[in-house]
C-alpha cells in the first residue's frame, strides 16, 4: 500500500531534508496505513509501536523534528483506526521514548 497523501506529506516535512530517514519513518508508517485494509488482527499496535521505535530513534540521532515525527505517527495512525487517537498517542509516546534511548545512525554499522 502506499502511503496515503497527507502522511506522505507529514514524512517530508519530519525528514527535514534527511532522505534516508524520510524513507525509513515512510516505510514504517506505510505498516501502519496498510492496518486500514484489515479491520482486525493486522497487528496494528505492533506497527505503530515499531514506527515510533524508528522514530524516536531517527530524532534521538537528529534525523528527524520531534513534533513532525510524531505528527506524522498520528497521521498515520489516524488514518488506519479512526476514532483511536489516545491510544495511539500512548503508544506512539512510548514506542518514541524507548527509540530515543537507541539513536539510529543511518548508514552506520553496529
Amino acid at each position: 500500500m502506499h502511503l496515503p497523501s497527507r502522511a506522505r506529506q507529514a514524512v517530508i516535512a519530519a525528514g527535514g531534508g534527511h532522505d534516508q530517514a524520510a524513507r525509513a519513518l515512510a516505510g514504517a508508517l506505510a505498516e501502519v496505513a496498510a492496518c486500514a485494509d484489515v479491520p482486525a488482527g493486522a497487528g496494528f499496535t505492533d506497527k505503530l509501536n515499531r514506527a515510533a521505535y524508528t522514530a524516536g530513534g531517527l530524532v534521538a540521532a537528529g534525523h528527524l523534528a520531534h513534533e513532525a515525527a510524531e505528527h506524522a505517527l498520528l497521521e498515520a495512525a489516524e488514518l488506519a483506526r479512526p476514532g483511536q487517537h489516545a491510544r495511539a498517542a500512548q503508544v506512539i509516546r512510548s514506542g518514541m521514548t524507548a527509540g530515543a534511548r537507541r539513536p539510529l545512525h543511518l548508514g552506520s554499522r553496529p
